[in-house]
């Protein structure tokens, strides 16, 4: 781990050093990554996150790893942001515009794409009634409304 020292113009961050397995596309600063438990189960390999809402039986945000903090290429190793501020992390509303990211929205890693959402936990309908809750990943600093990705600021919780 890797930790910026604090000081009066800069808020703490702190980085892991992590692994790009995802094979066909580099991971960009402000991209959310997770830790890669199907293929690289070794604490250190990061892919592209899986759709958990649709699968339900995934990692629900807990395998979250943090946020690419420069351009990683794939099958190269790179820092991560574990904790801290990040001024350009990649978000989207969850659902069509649904909920909208105010400043102060938890965002949550929990579909296939890499960047952070809005999500409100909520109960499935099925036949038992089940509570789907994720861990949330940071919050945001920011408005953004629209379900197309955006950069903005966000304070990362992944430790």
């Amino acid at each position: 781990m890797q930790f910026q020292r604090l000081n009066r113009t800069d808020p703490e961050k702190v980085f892991i050093v992590s692994y790009n397995s995802y094979s066909t596309a580099s991971l960009t600063n402000g991209q959310a990554a997770i830790f890669d438990y199907a293929t690289d189960s070794d604490g250190v390999g990061v892919t592209k996150p899986t759709d958990t809402y649709a699968v339900k039986a995934l990692h629900n945000g807990a395998a979250f790893a943090g946020i690419a903090a420069e351009t990683i290429a794939a099958g190269s190793y790179g820092l991560i942001q574990v904790y801290g501020y990040h001024s350009a992390v990649r978000v989207r509303s969850w659902t069509a515009g649904v909920p909208a990211i105010a400043k102060g929205t938890a965002l949550a890693c929990v579909s296939a794409v890499f960047c952070l959402e809005s999500y409100i936990n909520y109960a499935l309908a099925t036949s038992s009634l089940t509570q789907l809750n994720v861990r949330f990943a940071g919050f945001a600093l920011a408005a953004q409304a629209s379900w197309t990705t955006k950069a903005i600021a966000v304070f990362i919780k992944a430790l």
